[in-house]
């Protein structure tokens, strides 16, 4: 081979290189470029949002600001971190009732990983996946990134996956599941609100609790509000209960709660369920749209074979708590998102359903 023939290959392996998928290695900048707009990357790291650094999920640097949740969803006992990065100059603005309304460029992640050794209790996690989403000028785009088994790459995955693993549940017990990685296509199925996707978690009531920050712990709104990454904060913002935490609340509105944050994006008058007049939200007042001696829309398997969606005093006759027992595809509830059965959250409808007063007239 000549010297141009050597020269010429030499550009050729070049130009692969600097259009590899898999970023190299050094600092990188939040967003991509650092001003993300309408791309989803093939490769996690290319967002550099968030890393794993010594087995734990860390943001890439002090733009990007982890958060956590009062009654999260949930993903069959998954362990999850969660981060969101919006670009230079931007913030969000605040809403009482609803998601923050986030700027074009915002970037969210959630990871999700289970005990490398299930009932160990060593902290340490094996990363499953990261799902983004992010703002885009023409809307929000979501997509799920695979962690390999060194740890090391998380790989874009449109098609979603299926992972057998041994969980450990808030008990200790350890179960089998079959845990969902979700297609692209699946996302909507919790996210879309009037045909449009959307985040669920950011909500001002989901995010008024303290987070332990390198400089100490601090309530989250205060924080971002400090930070400049959220406007005017109230003096008294919602609260949601902690669902398993009894300080924050009693049966009842633990109860609300966890419902709020498993059920309500789809049972709500915006969502997939809302043909079912079955509204879950914390802030419904309406007791029959809450479910109570309410005839549901579906019949037969799906509504096992009983007449109300709530039952006051008879959980064993309530709709609700029977597709929150069931597993089958087809019948169990959330439709997506968990292949176990969240015993904990159960015990704790149960009894929010077995305190209410009143009878149902057939």
């Amino acid at each position: 081979m000549n010297s141009a023939a050597r020269a010429l290959l030499g550009a050729f392996l070049t130009s692969l290189v600097s259009c590899s998928t898999v970023p190299s290695a050094g600092p990188c900048t939040p967003g991509g470029d650092g001003s993300y707009r309408s791309e989803l990357y093939e490769d996690l790291a290319q967002f550099c949002v968030v890393d794993l650094r010594d087995g734990a999920v860390v943001p890439t640097d002090a733009s990007v600001v982890p958060y956590d949740v009062n009654s999260p969803l949930f993903s069959d006992y998954a362990t999850k971190a969660r981060a969101i990065w919006l670009p230079p100059g931007t913030r969000a603005t605040y809403r009482a009732d609803d998601v923050l309304d986030l700027p074009v460029g915002t970037i969210l992640t959630k990871s999700f990983g289970f005990p490398r050794t299930p009932g160990a209790r060593d902290g340490k996690i094996q990363w499953v996946e990261t799902r983004v989403l992010a703002r885009g000028d023409e809307g929000w785009l979501a997509s799920s990134y695979v962690w390999d088994d060194a740890q090391e790459h998380a790989s874009r995955r449109p098609g979603g996956t299926v992972r057998d693993i041994d969980v450990t549940t808030e008990s200790g017990e350890i179960r089998h599941a079959s845990y969902l990685v979700p297609g692209t296509t699946q996302c909507g199925k919790c996210h879309e609100r009037d045909a449009k996707l959307l985040p669920i978690g950011v909500r001002a009531s989901g995010l008024n609790r303290d987070f332990a920050y390198p400089a100490g712990v601090e309530n989250q709104l205060a924080h971002w509000a400090s930070r400049g990454t959220l406007d005017a904060v109230p003096s008294a913002p919602p609260k949601l209960a902690v669902w398993n935490d009894p300080a924050t609340g009693d049966a009842s509105t633990r109860a609300r709660a966890y419902l709020d944050a498993n059920c309500s994006y789809c049972h709500s008058p915006v969502g997939e369920a809302r043909t079912t007049g079955l509204f879950l939200s914390i802030g419904e007042t309406d007791p029959v749209r809450l479910g109570r001696c309410k005839q549901p829309v579906a019949a037969g398997r799906a509504a096992s074979n009983l007449s109300f969606d709530l039952v006051p005093g008879k959980p064993d006759e309530s709709i609700l708590l029977s597709r929150m027992l069931a597993v089958e595809p087809s019948i169990a509830m959330p439709e997506l998102g968990r292949s176990l059965v969240h015993t904990e959250a159960v015990a704790l409808v149960r009894d929010w359903i077995a305190a209410m007063p009143g009878t149902c007239t057939p």
